[in-house]
């Protein structure tokens, strides 16, 4: 079940008590509510994702145009619409440690290998380098933006399950901006709290079911 703006800008209205949108305006929410979803986006950069062909470019050194790159899963031909080899994750430091001129290696239209650094997470580099004359397409997975509601009616693109986050984060913005007293600032904090808290209670939930992490338990 999708939800939209409307959902969330009704909810946080319920804890503001003005379920009539009185004190704010429907313009403003909207605003608030694409605030919600950026600030969710900051701190869960999974929570939208991308998974689609990307043309690459000649050499090793390559770039995507989302936010951050999540992982790189295989080749897709010269076309972007034929499934090829999967394409290994290798730490850069190993790779330079066996083979320092691995960026002037022969090039070609078939990538094997990966690297990546999340301090740079738009960049990442590709082996062997790709072809300078032919097509090269891989599946890649990329954190983007969320995409931004203009009406009341929109569906939001998160699932469901980040509702709560959102409804808090659009309470905060709504008491930060009448925080003439105490009482508001200390909802405010509530609120802000509240969005960080539920974030964090997914992530250690995804964590828990996480085949990886499950298989280092046991």
């Amino acid at each position: 079940m999708a939800i939209t703006a409307n959902t969330i800008i009704v909810g946080a209205s319920e804890l503001a008590q003005d379920e009539g949108n009185v004190v704010w305006e429907a313009d403003q929410a909207l605003r608030w509510v694409n605030d919600a979803q950026r600030a969710v986006a900051m701190v869960r950069p999974d929570a939208v994702i991308s998974t689609t062909p990307i043309l690459l470019a000649p050499g090793t050194k390559q770039s995507i145009t989302g936010r951050r790159l999540m992982s790189v899963v295989r080749n897709m031909g010269v076309d972007g619409q034929t499934p090829g080899r999967g394409i290994r994750l290798v730490e850069r430091g190993i790779k330079d440690d066996f083979n320092p001129d691995w960026h002037m290696d022969t090039a070609d239209t078939v990538v094997k290998e990966y690297m990546y650094d999340a301090r740079t997470p738009k960049i990442f580099y590709v082996w062997p380098p790709v072809h300078a004359t032919k097509a090269v397409y891989i599946e890649a997975t990329e954190a983007v933006d969320p995409t931004e509601v203009t009406s009341t009616s929109d569906v939001i693109e998160m699932d469901d399950i980040y509702g709560p986050a959102l409804i808090d984060w659009v309470a905060y913005r709504f008491f930060c901006r009448d925080a003439e007293e105490v009482q508001d600032i200390q909802r405010a904090t509530r609120h802000f709290t509240a969005f960080f808290n539920t974030l964090d209670v997914k992530l250690r939930g995804d964590m828990a079911v996480n085949p990886k992490v499950r298989e280092q338990l046991t």
